[in-house]
């Protein structure tokens, strides 16, 4: 990890906790916090792109504050009832900062992309919830890969255009990315499966290393190798342990 890209996190984490800071919400003990993956992820997009550090800065921000207004939205189930609304308020709010900050960018269409994908998470969600365990593991998979992948595929469309290397290398980090979620949360009983987390990588992998060599360059290939290999490590002695080989 270089140190550019850890001061630039500590430093848009900062202003990003400053924006969703709210003196009720914080007194009423609603904690705010920014995805560490979306950023990095997030950097290795915009870093690709050659997009200038100030504007680099505020898009990473406005992501963050996106994707918290949306996650937090997921602890209404989990939360005591006395707090539900606050959580509503709170990523209602989170995403009205979204708002302010692509606004001071002018940058209208990329807050039109970053929408689109905001309707396809909300969609995949609820698909989620109302369908349960009649979900396959590939489509349950598939669309918490949409949940937690949707805006920075959005972001990589906007800045580096519709189709290209990127696709797999986002595609590969989201997957990583979902799989261990679903191990720290040890959520195995729904729809998820260590052996189907294994073959997925698997063949995650194979794609990334069946890729023209000119595609194994770049910040998104090297975060790529730097994220993914210690999960895929983790989820093939999962599987031994399990005495799945």
């Amino acid at each position: 990890m270089t140190d550019c890209r850890e001061n630039l996190f500590r430093r848009v984490e900062r202003l990003a906790i400053q924006h969703m800071h709210q003196d009720y919400l914080a007194a009423r003990q609603i904690s705010q916090s920014v995805s560490r993956f979306h950023f990095d992820v997030g950097y290795a997009i915009l870093t690709a792109a050659e997009v200038n550090e100030a504007e680099l800065e505020q898009v990473l921000m406005a992501v963050l504050l996106l994707d918290q207004g949306l996650s937090i939205h997921n602890q209404i189930d989990i939360c005591p009832t006395e707090q539900r609304e606050l959580i509503v308020l709170a990523g209602d709010y989170d995403s009205s900062k979204y708002y302010f900050l692509l606004a001071r960018l002018n940058n209208s269409r990329l807050m039109h992309t970053l929408c689109d994908a905001v309707a396809e998470i909300n969609e995949a969600k609820v698909t989620i919830v109302a369908n349960g365990m009649d979900l396959s593991s590939q489509e349950y998979l598939r669309l918490r890969e949409i949940v937690c992948g949707q805006l920075l595929r959005a972001l990589a469309r906007h800045y580096l255009g519709e189709s290209g290397a990127w696709t797999t290398h986002v595609d590969s980090l989201v997957q990583a990315h979902v799989v261990k979620d679903e191990i720290l949360t040890r959520n195995y009983t729904r729809n998820f499966s260590i052996q189907q987390a294994s073959r997925w990588l698997d063949d995650s992998m194979e794609r990334v290393i069946t890729m023209p060599s000119t595609s194994h360059e770049g910040p998104l290939y090297t975060y790529l190798v730097e994220y993914f290999q210690p999960i895929r490590q983790t989820v093939e002695h999962l599987h031994v342990s399990e005495g799945n080989r």
